[in-house]
């Protein structure tokens, strides 16, 4: 990032003073649309400025109300190469613009677009099983590929499963945006300093709190208005009832976003979430990238069945059948195993013969294709 303009220094000298609050900033800058005379005002101890805000904002204003204050956070700024966004900014993510109270300044790290063209949200429980892994990669992936931008929130489980799949797509303009419940500078949780430094090279990391702030609770659902603020639509790939994700899905309806939601054995605990949304009518099921993609007019990505040649001629009956599923499009160990009707281990064994043949290749979460 480069200097910043007096405008943006004194927005962020109020963002520090307000430490953020949104409706206190709000109410400050309809009181004083011009900050460079409440800035001057509060570097003049003016009591009229001062008054009949929290005391604690009050005092703030009062101290930080110099250039030496200003001077030392835009010199942080640009030695942790972090840029800032102020509402009225140009390169302010247009969609987040539009909700309910959003956040007046974001701190970014890497490229944001301002405008991606399809950005979707995929969400999730932090402790998925190895089929949620591979489905929320998966779908990452795909929708990438796509020309979508996937966003997450950077946690453990199904964010960071999704975010893996959309870097897997080299050359992607801005393939993830990762929106943290702390500072920008703070890597939560301490496992994906590798994916939060993938995600800054390719993509970006975005926070609405101060720098330094820690992953205190209360911080998530904050967090999570501005993943669904940023999306056209979520996408709920596991989830309880009730949990973050459940957050998440509120404020998507709440804000006129679409919540998709991938279908799940009634009897796992996991895919208690996502069916619960999907039989209260509440999120869309999906069972392909092509099904959200759809929703936006990109009529083109409607699933084909792949044409493929392959001899069969030397197959057993097993790997025939497996093949024949997968001809259909790429499907995981377990969902061979529920269409054929057949045990885990024997299909496992006609995967593997195929594998080595050549014919077949594994995929993310054990999801196989031709």
């Amino acid at each position: 990032m480069g200097e910043l303009s007096r405008k943006d220094q004194l927005w962020l000298w109020l963002y520090y003073a307000a430490a953020g609050q949104i409706l206190q900033l709000e109410k400050l800058t309809a009181k004083y649309p011009d900050v460079e005379e409440l800035f001057a005002m509060a570097k003049a101890r003016d009591k009229t400025a001062l008054s009949g805000w929290d005391s604690g904002i009050a005092k703030r204003m009062a101290e930080t109300a110099n250039e030496s204050f200003i001077d030392e956070k835009q010199e942080w700024l640009l030695k942790n190469h972090v840029s800032v966004l102020p509402i009225y900014s140009t390169e302010y993510p247009s969609l987040l613009r539009e909700i309910h109270h959003p956040p007046q300044l974001l701190f970014v790290k890497g490229r944001l677009n301002p405008k991606p063209e399809i950005p979707i949200a995929i969400v999730g429980m932090r402790r998925p099983t190895a089929y949620g892994e591979g489905v929320a990669r998966h779908f990452g992936k795909e929708l990438t590929q796509k020309g979508a931008s996937i966003i997450s929130g950077m946690a453990a489980g199904i964010d960071t499963c999704a975010a893996l799949g959309a870097l897997e797509v080299e050359g992607a303009l801005c393939p993830t945006v990762a929106v943290l419940g702390c500072g920008v500078d703070v890597i939560y949780p301490n496992s994906n300093v590798r994916l939060y430094n993938e995600i800054i090279e390719r993509g970006a990391v975005v926070s609405e709190f101060l720098p330094g702030t820690r992953p205190y609770r209360e911080n998530f659902p904050m967090r999570n208005r501005v993943m669904s603020g940023m999306s056209r639509g979520v996408l709920v790939v596991e989830a309880a009832e009730r949990s973050g994700t459940s957050i998440t899905v509120n404020y998507a309806l709440d804000q006129g976003r679409d919540v998709f939601a991938i279908p799940g054995r009634i009897t796992d605990g996991s895919s208690v979430g996502p069916n619960r949304l999907i039989q209260k009518g509440e999120a869309k099921p999906v069972f392909c990238a092509a099904d959200i993609l759809f929703e936006y007019g990109v009529e083109e990505l409607q699933p084909q069945v792949r044409v493929v040649e392959i001899d069969t001629s030397t197959l057993t009956q097993l790997e025939k059948k497996i093949v024949e599923e997968l001809l259909l499009g790429e499907k995981s160990a377990d969902e061979l195993c529920e269409i054929l009707s057949l045990p885990a281990a024997q299909v496992n064994s006609g995967l593997t013969s195929l594998q080595f043949s050549g014919i077949i290749k594994q995929l993310p979460g054990r999801f196989f294709s031709l």
